[in-house]
């Protein structure tokens, strides 16, 4: 095509960058222009996406599911006192820590002994790290393609796991529920009688250091029963207090009686007039006892007794015409002596009480020092003794959870779990792969890349593939489209600056039409 003179100059440096407002058909004619570089471009991308969709490998999922209930090893039990026993968390919360507890690494790492780590990643087994690394490494790897999964508010959990070999995929999934039932029963069950029994032991050596001490103690100061001998020592401080006071009342009364006795030995004669006998009398006792001696021979009428008869009448007739006293005896007073024995015995009975008040006041001396040294000890004796109950109370209540404990984790670990799988997990027969994603994300990415390939060029390009577009960019109608000849491509060369037209004076533009 002709073009006017002006419109030959600027044609060299206009093109679709400059070109205002670019249509849908615009930019189709410039990809239409571009096409074997959009071709080409997605060509390329397309059967590199195909080779890396040929290349993914098929894995397979195996599936399994968990029903958790409430079970005892959730409900509170304290380990002093009972202020909250019997609290339980709620339903979601249980299922949580159980979901925890699958993914934790001691169930993973278990799961993946027992798999076997040459059978379930044999690229990691094989490489040179160490084996910490290794298992390490085996563990992200597992984690990566296991997923465990709750809906809200349902009591399930379910667990999947993914692997390239259906059989290792189905047995790493079963190892690691078998895992996580068995550290589960030792986290929730057993560490609590474990721990029990170490404070158990722990309090008996306290109870038997804490009763040592208390019977070093007591075999320092030499003391047996700290209790009876203080009540004994009390009560006998009682007693002597008692008896002291008796004796020094039996003393005072002893004195007051021997002062008394004595003032009556001192009135008392020491001898007194016994009695006065005469001969006539004592002639007069022997002719009667002759008399009687006789009538035991003879007659009363017989010639003795006659004699001793006349000679007592003598005698009776004599003395009752008075019988003057012949001999006097005198002897000492019995009065007196029976006030001296009184008086003896009444100051030896006051001696002796005294000799009682003495030894009862060295016994009180001696009790109360005994006791005050009691009463010394009694704060240190009685915290010992307090500190053996408190430990060795402590130690019977600890043993008795500790024998609860065992016989509850034994129950638990022999009946059945509140965690029940309702199917182990099977061998998946179908396969998943990621070609068809591949492929469709490559078709994609292909699409985007050609047409910003096509594009991008085609705005570099200085040429109109449409009259519009040349309308628009040089501002000037396009008369007449006609195709242009090919010609050897020039050498570049700067153009002048293109005039600036006036305004209400288009000129006519002739353009010749692109291949």
């Amino acid at each position: 095509m002709q073009t006017s003179s002006k419109a030959e100059a600027t044609r060299t440096w206009f093109g679709w960058a400059d070109a205002p407002r670019l249509s849908l058909a615009d930019m189709a004619a410039m990809l239409w222009g571009e096409r074997r570089l959009v071709l080409a471009v997605g060509g390329a991308i397309c059967a590199l996406g195909l080779i890396a969709a040929l290349a993914a490998p098929r894995t397979y999922t195996a599936r399994s599911e968990l029903i958790v209930r409430m079970g005892e090893e959730y409900v509170y039990q304290p380990m002093t006192g009972g202020a909250g026993a019997g609290a339980t968390p709620d339903m979601q919360t249980i299922v949580n820590a159980e979901m925890r507890l699958i993914g934790s690494g001691a169930v993973v790492r278990g799961a993946i002994e027992s798999v076997g780590l040459a059978k379930l990643y044999p690229d990691i087994a094989a490489s040179p790290a160490s084996d910490a690394r290794k298992l390490a490494a085996a563990e992200r790897a597992f984690v990566e393609h296991m997923t465990v999964e709750t809906a809200p508010q349902t009591p399930a959990i379910g667990l999947s796991f993914e692997h390239r070999n259906p059989d290792v995929a189905a047995q790493a999934l079963n190892a690691l529920v078998e895992q996580y039932l068995h550290h589960r029963r030792d986290v929730l069950v057993g560490g609590e009688f474990e721990a029990l029994s170490q404070e158990s032991g722990d309090l008996t050596t306290r109870a038997g250091q804490a009763s040592a001490a208390l019977s070093a103690f007591l075999t320092e100061h030499q003391i047996g029963d700290f209790d009876s001998e203080l009540a004994a020592l009390a009560a006998r401080a009682g007693d002597i207090e008692t008896q002291l006071l008796d004796a020094q009342t039996k003393r005072r009364e002893a004195e007051s009686r021997s002062a008394s006795l004595r003032q009556r030995f001192n009135a008392e004669p020491e001898q007194i007039e016994l009695y006065q006998e005469s001969d006539a009398r004592r002639d007069l006792v022997e002719a009667q006892m002759q008399r009687e001696r006789l009538l035991s021979a003879y007659q009363p009428d017989a010639l003795p007794v006659r004699e001793v008869d006349r000679r007592i009448a003598q005698l009776q007739a004599f003395l009752a015409g008075g019988d003057p006293p012949s001999v006097t005896r005198r002897g000492p007073n019995p009065v007196r002596q029976d006030v001296a024995s009184q008086l003896y015995a009444m100051e030896a009975e006051a001696r002796a009480q005294g000799g009682r008040e003495t030894a009862l006041d060295q016994q009180r001396t001696q009790v109360r020092e005994r006791l005050r040294a009691m009463q010394a000890l009694e704060p240190t004796f009685r915290q010992l003794q307090r500190e053996r109950s408190i430990v060795e109370t402590n130690a019977q209540n600890v043993a008795s959870r500790a024998e609860e404990a065992r016989t509850r984790s034994q129950m638990l670990g022999r009946a059945t779990d509140n965690i029940s799988p309702v199917e182990r997990a099977s061998v998946p027969t179908q396969g998943k792969s990621l070609r068809w994603p591949i492929m469709i994300v490559t078709l994609l990415i292909a699409g985007i890349v050609a047409l910003a390939a096509g594009l991008s060029r085609g705005l570099m390009r200085r040429s109109f593939p449409t009259p519009s577009s040349a309308a628009r960019a040089l501002d000037t109608p396009v008369l007449a489209v006609m195709p242009r000849k090919q010609e050897p491509k020039p050498v570049k060369v700067k153009a002048p600056k293109p005039e600036k037209v006036k305004k209400g004076k288009p000129e006519l533009t002739v353009v010749e039409g692109g291949a």
